[in-house]
């Protein structure tokens, strides 16, 4: 990632909160779902895209979850 500095999006704190519950369910549910599943995302993904491991999937799910769960103003 580079050092740029992205807009700042402002979105109702309530929809945060939505957000973040449906990332950590998918996230979750992701980390316990069986192994075709990786073999699944991995088709579906498609080598057009990349190598695009589920655990990395779910990094970016727990990572936006964070950034959301923060406070106005703080470092992100």
């Amino acid at each position: 990632m580079s050092d740029e500095r992205l807009p700042v999006i402002s979105i109702d704190q309530a929809d945060a909160v939505e957000l973040v519950e449906l990332f950590e369910l998918v996230e979750s549910w992701l980390a316990q779902a069986a192994p075709a599943v990786a073999v699944d995302f991995a088709r579906f993904v498609g080598p057009e895209h990349g190598h695009y491991p589920l655990a990395e999937l779910r990094a970016e799910l727990i990572g936006w979850a964070a950034r959301l769960a923060l406070a106005p103003g703080e470092p992100r």
